[in-house]
């Protein structure tokens, strides 16, 4: 899988649980035979994906150096136990029957070392690049969401300032129609009483 499918994976795919601390390896390292440091052992999911491919890019046998010695070191296993003493016989077989020397191996690593570097190089660009497509383009999403909550919680507040506008101008209302009715119900007493009296004037003029 290249490395920008293995990134957005990455990204894309629930945290995973916390791995367990790596083991150290007890058997020998093919790639490195005067190296006593155990071997890597990947800690978890993405990181065997990781190293898978980076382990396919850098492969022994991609180098003809690395792949003769480990052809010489391979049937000794079995006669030579110690790792040390195994390729140095394998060396000294190859050096005399195919011209191998100490130096073409080590510069068989160093090959190997540059593909890492490159394959470094290749991964941070497409970070890069993940970085921009999709955690920038998040950040700008945010950006315009926290921009419309902004606009909404000020619309809210308009709202809610046009709201108690409305309760005052309620409570005016209120008030004065209370005070058309009390004043109603005087003039209407008022009047009332007028018309009355009136009433009693004219039945006495009038016997």
């Amino acid at each position: 899988m290249p490395f920008m499918d293995l990134i957005k994976k990455a990204i894309f795919e629930e945290e995973p649980q916390a791995p367990a601390p790596a083991k150290a390896s007890s058997g020998p390292v093919a790639s490195r035979p005067h190296d006593a440091a155990p071997a890597y052992v990947p800690l978890g999911t993405r990181d065997n994906q990781f190293y898978a491919r980076l382990a396919k890019q850098t492969d022994l046998t991609a180098v003809p150096e690395l792949a003769k010695i480990e052809a010489f070191a391979a049937p000794l296993s079995s006669v030579i136990t110690d790792k040390a003493l195994r390729y140095k016989a394998a060396l000294a077989t190859a050096q005399s029957q195919g011209g191998l020397t100490k130096d073409a191996i080590l510069k068989g690593f160093d090959a190997l070392l540059n593909v890492l570097s490159s394959s470094a190089s290749t991964f941070n660009k497409q970070t890069d690049e993940v970085s921009r497509t999709e955690v920038d383009a998040k950040i700008a999403q945010i950006s315009d969401v926290d921009e419309a909550i902004q606009q909404k919680q000020k619309e809210i507040a308009d709202l809610q300032q046009q709201v108690k506008s409305l309760q005052s101008q309620t409570e005016v209302s209120r008030s004065k129609l209370q005070e058309a009715k009390s004043n109603f119900a005087a003039a209407l007493e008022r009047r009332r009483a007028e018309i009355q009296q009136q009433r009693k004037e004219f039945e006495t003029i009038l016997g």
